[in-house]
């Protein structure tokens, strides 16, 4: 009996680890009751990756990597090279992704490839990571679009948006206030309002909510329900829009500096040799990588897409590889644009592109600038959103969240109610927490996901060496290790706090797991073929 009983415990534990067969999961992926719609192409992949990066990166971060801000280091110029070194270091793992991606053209993106090689217990802690990246990450878009309407309502029409209307609640709190507190009187007085400053205040926090960023993540939650195929057009239509307003400032700026002011490059980027293109060495260089890596965010998010796509073994690298190296390119030549026309010290921190312009000159381009960031972070809201949903999706199809959020509509052929939940979850997150928070909890959610991708295929590398590959990182493991190791560099430049409320994120998924997707995990619910084996022995 104490053997039998060994036998059981050892299986308990095992289970934690238990791997699914890669033919298992695509046998459960077509199961018509999950079945999802195979509507999009390699150019559709690679709209949804444009859709996903050209963002908040461009439009939003630049200016503060490259002058400095909020305790970070400035790169100056050589902020082209912090993208040289994230796009690197995303193309390690975009190798990685685009292979497993072609393995297993399923939805779940890093959250399969981890069940696959490293067992259920290391998938769920990706998957959560995922939900991490793709949810937290749609928030601080969402609260950045809420900023290029403002700067477009003004620019264009001089309107002023109340601050209660598009501030995030937890924007508003007061460190000064905080400090002249008595925390007995306000005890006292909860749930009542108090007159802690001009505004009446409850707890210290100001009555703000952020509309317009709740509003448009509902609007998209609605378009992403009505189907993939429409979600992919209205994508291409806003990838047009901000593509060109980027290819637009890149000709100006361009046009100004070798129209004959080469001077203000030169001393702009070599006034003092290196000191002046890179202020704080190759120190400023990696924060600078640390800070815009939330613009190469949505690459991955091609390969979520895998289910969806009508030859995902040949358009599935094409997608992630092909915008990639696409966004790459224009990210340089923008930084190149910005630092070299604008002095260290005059950049727009909250909108360089704008500020170039003004610069340059070109006020009047201010309202167009203003445009192409609306399309650009509305196309990103669309593809973090699908990305999102389609984690949820595949985790609740293999019964570790519950299975109602794998239902797909029978008219539109999209998991419709996952899709709402994860809609109403950022549309209030969007209205609730500050964007600098929610960028870096967004940030070590990637790399977490991307270093499980790299460790994953060099796993299965070893355990299933005779699975066909239709496509194969090149130069047996070099990229994967240089991906992991590259994502655990980017990592080390993330501040501390960031580390603190990641932690919580995950204990919360812990607590989530092992009291219902344990218990409930459909894989775990099948006989176990060895414990079987030995029992019978």
């Amino acid at each position: 009996m104490s053997g039998i009983a060994g036998v059981k415990q050892r299986s308990l534990l095992s289970r934690l680890f238990r791997t699914k067969n890669l033919d298992k999961i695509l046998a459960d992926s077509a199961n018509q009751e999950h079945q999802l719609k195979k509507t999009l192409s390699a150019f559709d992949l690679i709209i949804f990756g444009v859709g996903a990066m050209i963002g908040a990166g461009i439009f939003v971060l630049t200016g503060a990597a490259a002058a400095g801000s909020d305790g970070h280091l400035a790169a100056g110029p050589a902020l082209t090279l912090s993208f040289v070194l994230t796009g690197i270091i995303c193309s390690f793992c975009a190798l990685c992704y685009s292979e497993f991606s072609a393995m297993a053209p399923i939805s779940g993106s890093a959250y399969t490839y981890a069940f696959s090689t490293m067992g259920e217990f290391v998938a769920w802690i990706i998957g959560w990571a995922l939900v991490l990246e793709y949810a937290v990450g749609n928030m601080a878009v969402a609260v950045g679009w809420t900023g290029s309407i403002k700067e477009f309502l003004h620019a264009t029409w001089h309107i002023t948006l109340p601050s209660w209307l598009v501030s995030n609640t937890l924007d508003t709190v007061s460190p000064e206030g905080l400090k002249s507190v008595d925390m007995s009187i306000v005890m006292q007085q909860i749930p009542f309002t108090i007159p802690f400053t001009d505004t009446h205040q409850i707890l210290l926090i100001q009555k703000a909510f952020n509309i317009p960023a709740f509003i448009i993540v509902l609007a998209v939650t609605a378009l992403l329900i009505r189907g993939v195929s429409e979600s992919a057009r209205t994508a291409a239509v806003m990838v047009f829009i901000k593509t060109s307003v980027v290819l637009l400032f890149i000709a100006v700026g361009a046009l100004f500096l070798f129209g004959g002011n080469m001077n203000v490059l030169q001393h702009n980027w070599f006034a003092n040799g290196w000191n002046t293109f890179a202020p704080n060495g190759i120190q400023g260089i990696v924060t600078g990588a640390s800070t815009i890596f939330f613009a190469y965010i949505g690459f991955d998010a091609v390969s979520t897409a895998a289910e969806e796509t009508k030859n995902p073994q040949r358009d599935i690298p094409i997608g992630i590889m092909g915008s990639l190296a696409l966004c790459t390119l224009l990210y340089i030549l923008v930084t190149s644009v910005i630092t070299g026309i604008v002095p260290l010290n005059e950049i727009n921190k909250e909108a360089a592109v704008v500020g170039a312009m003004n610069f340059m000159g070109y006020p009047w381009a201010s309202w167009l600038i203003s445009v192409g960031a609306i399309a650009g972070l509305s196309s990103v809201l669309l593809v973090l959103q699908m990305g999102g949903t389609r984690i949820f999706y595949a985790i609740a199809r293999d019964g570790l969240l519950p299975e109602m959020l794998s239902k797909v509509h029978p008219k539109f052929q999209t998991p419709h109610i996952c899709t709402i939940i994860v809609g109403l979850f950022v549309a209030f997150g969007s209205g609730l927490l500050p964007i600098n928070l929610l960028a870096e909890m967004c940030n070590i959610g990637t790399l977490g996901a991307f270093m499980i991708v790299c460790i994953g295929v060099a796993i299965l590398r070893f355990s299933d060496p005779d699975r066909k590959r239709p496509f194969k990182a090149p130069l047996g493991l070099t990229f994967p290790v240089l991906g992991t190791l590259g994502c655990v560099y980017v990592m080390s430049g993330l501040p501390l706090f960031t580390w603190v409320v990641t932690a919580a994120w995950f204990l919360l998924g812990m607590l989530l797991y092992f009291g219902y997707g344990f218990w409930n995990s459909k894989l775990n619910q099948e006989p176990d073929e060895e414990m079987e084996i030995q029992l019978l022995n």
